[in-house]
């Protein structure tokens, strides 16, 4: 499963079984964001600090799934990240997540990883829901690298993207996650274990940017 990208990753064993996020709670669809984001900040991209993102380059081919939200925060200044998860976790249409919903939905579906499922009062809007198969191989990965071999950068921030998003449950019995934990504490020090405390701090950012936002529109 490496030759799918983190958003691609993490979509395939966020949704539900119809292939949506869920409208209760906005973790799974901040962490979405946040998967997205970070991405875009590897390809060069973006730029991601506490406050603002910032385009700092075209959109990589191989990113083309993110266009919806490269093309959203694509402006003459910075977007602050209120008003980024604003759009995508409080809004009355939902518009922004179910465009970037789709179009990593569709991505996967040109690799035969997902059915398309139409949802919805009226079946107006589409669903992406992954094949067993596909969960398998994401699920299967993390299992092989995270409680078993060697970890790496992309896989460590899956599982606190899936942690954070409440997406591990479904997938690892109490005693995987324990281990999970306990495997990347273990880390302390090491160059790995920075980058597992920095990927924490920046979902928990977003989550607390999220939280925030409770506030104003409850």
């Amino acid at each position: 499963m490496r030759d799918l990208t983190l958003s691609q990753e993490y979509l395939l064993c966020a949704v539900n079984e119809k292939g949506r996020l869920p409208h209760l709670g906005v973790e799974r669809t901040v962490c979405l964001v946040a998967a997205a984001l970070l991405e875009l900040q590897l390809e060069g991209c973006v730029a991601v600090d506490k406050k603002y993102v910032t385009v700092t380059g075209p959109l990589p081919e191989g990113q083309a799934h993110l266009r919806p939200l490269y093309a959203f925060v694509n402006r003459p200044k910075p977007i602050r990240k209120e008003k980024l998860l604003e759009e995508y976790t409080y809004t009355v249409t939902d518009a922004q997540r179910d465009e970037l919903l789709e179009s990593i939905g569709r991505s996967l579906a040109d690799l035969g990883l997902v059915q398309p499922v139409k949802v919805g009062l009226l079946g107006k809007k589409k669903g992406y829901a992954p094949t067993p198969e596909a969960i398998s191989g994401v699920v299967d990965m993390i299992r092989a690298e995270l409680l078993e071999g060697e970890i790496t950068e992309d896989v460590v921030s899956l599982v606190v993207l899936m942690e954070k998003g409440n997406c591990l449950k479904p997938y690892f019995s109490a005693f995987e996650q324990k281990q999970m934990k306990q495997r990347l504490r273990a880390l302390g020090e090491s160059p790995t274990g920075k980058m597992v405390q920095e990927m924490v701090e920046y979902v928990e950012n977003m989550m607390a940017i999220a939280v925030g936002l409770i506030a104003v529109y409850s």
